[in-house]
């Protein structure tokens, strides 16, 4: 496993960068292997190619080569308070999380046969109810998983 560095720019415009590791595929190639907190149009298990900078001996990403079909979310709170009983009613929906507890926010991981319709049904709800922000950071077109009908 290498951790590979992406370089995202916020709406502030400033930079930030984020590391995921990920796993080299036989290719040259490497996988996704974490939920990304920060860098957006990625999703876990995607196939990414990557260039090595000398300057300061990092690996960065390049492209895509291929998605996975899963998507990313992310959810931001105002409290701790609801992190765990959100993260463990998704965990139901058959989605994985990761926690960045010092940030208040959960990066959620919707497998490419996910259906995603009530998974937003229940984002949208507890949204409204003031629970949380959400931010849908890569969804894929894969139609098995509801995403067509939502477009």
């Amino acid at each position: 496993m290498k951790k590979i560095m992406f370089v995202q720019k916020l709406k502030n415009g400033e930079l930030v960068t984020e590391g995921i590791w990920c796993i080299e595929h036989e290719d040259g190639c490497f996988i996704i292997d974490n939920i990304p907190f920060i860098a957006r149009n990625i999703a876990c298990g995607d196939k990414i190619k990557i260039e090595f900078s000398e300057e300061d001996n990092n690996n960065y990403f390049d492209s895509i080569v291929s998605a996975s079909g899963n998507s990313t979310i992310r959810v931001y709170f105002d409290s701790t308070e609801n992190i765990e009983s959100t993260r463990e009613i998704l965990n139901g929906m058959k989605c994985e999380s990761e926690v960045f507890l010092s940030k208040m926010i959960i990066a959620v991981n919707i497998p490419k046969d996910t259906n995603y319709i009530p998974i937003k049904k229940f984002l949208d709800e507890g949204e409204d109810k003031g629970k949380w922000e959400y931010e849908e950071s890569c969804l894929s077109h894969n139609p098995a998983n509801g995403l067509s009908s939502l477009s």
